[in-house]
C-alpha cells in the first residue's frame, strides 16, 4: 500500500470501529494530562469517525476527571490496536467538549439504553465507595431521560495520525499524517 491507501485505510479502519461492536478500534484507549501534570490513559468506545470533517467522537460522563482535564488542556491522544493482524492506529488531536446542543441530545436519542445507564448513577466516575453498588439508588426507578445532564460528547479533531503495520515478520511499516491547515502532510517513518 501506498501512503494515500494507508490514509483511507485508517479511516476505513475507524469507520467500520464505529459500525461494528467487535471491531479491535471500536475500542480506544485515551490519554489525557491529569490536573496534578502526570499522564492519565483509560478506555472509550469510539462512536463516529467522519473524514471529510476530520472528526471522531465518544461519550463521556461530564462528571468524570477527563472533563476537567480536557477543560484544561484540550489535547488527548487515542490508540487502537488490532492484535490479530498487528496493526496499531495513533490519533493525537484538539478536544471540544458538548455538554449541549442537538448534536449532543441526538447522541443521547441514539444510544441504547444499556449504553445510558451508567449516566443514571448518583455518584461521578471515580468517587471512592465503599460497596460495589453504592453509586445505584435501588430504590428509584429511572426515567427515559433521566441520566442526560451527565451524558457529553467529546469531539477530536486529528492533528495527527499514526499507523504501525507489524503483519509481516521481515518488512515493518509505518505510516505518519500531520494535518497542515485543511490538509495533510505524510511521509515514512521507522517502525
Amino acid at each position: 500500500m501506498n501512503l494515500e491507501q494507508i490514509y483511507n485505510r485508517i479511516w476505513d479502519c475507524l469507520a467500520a470501529a464505529v459500525r461494528e461492536d467487535k471491531h479491535p478500534f471500536k475500542v480506544m484507549q485515551a490519554a489525557t494530562v491529569s490536573l496534578d501534570g502526570a499522564p492519565n490513559v483509560r478506555t472509550v468506545l469510539l462512536r463516529s469517525a467522519i473524514e471529510p470533517q476530520n472528526v471522531l467522537t465518544f461519550h463521556t460522563d461530564l462528571r468524570s476527571p477527563k472533563i476537567a482535564e480536557l477543560r484544561r488542556e484540550p489535547r488527548i491522544a487515542l490508540v487502537g490496536v488490532d492484535p490479530v493482524h498487528n496493526l496499531q492506529v495513533r490519533v493525537s488531536g484538539e478536544t471540544r467538549i458538548l455538554c449541549d446542543g442537538q448534536a449532543r441530545l441526538d447522541a443521547w436519542r441514539s444510544s441504547p439504553d444499556h449504553d445510558l445507564v451508567v449516566y443514571r448513577t448518583r455518584l461521578p466516575p471515580g468517587t471512592p465507595m465503599i460497596h460495589a453498588d453504592d453509586a445505584l439508588d435501588e430504590t428509584h426507578v429511572p426515567g427515559p431521560g433521566e441520566g442526560l445532564r451527565h451524558f457529553g460528547v467529546v469531539e477530536v479533531r486529528p492533528t495527527r495520525l499514526d499507523w504501525l503495520d507489524l503483519s509481516a515478520a521481515d518488512r515493518h511499516r509505518r505510516a505518519l499524517y500531520v494535518r497542515r491547515g485543511d490538509t495533510w502532510v505524510h511521509c515514512w517513518v521507522a517502525p
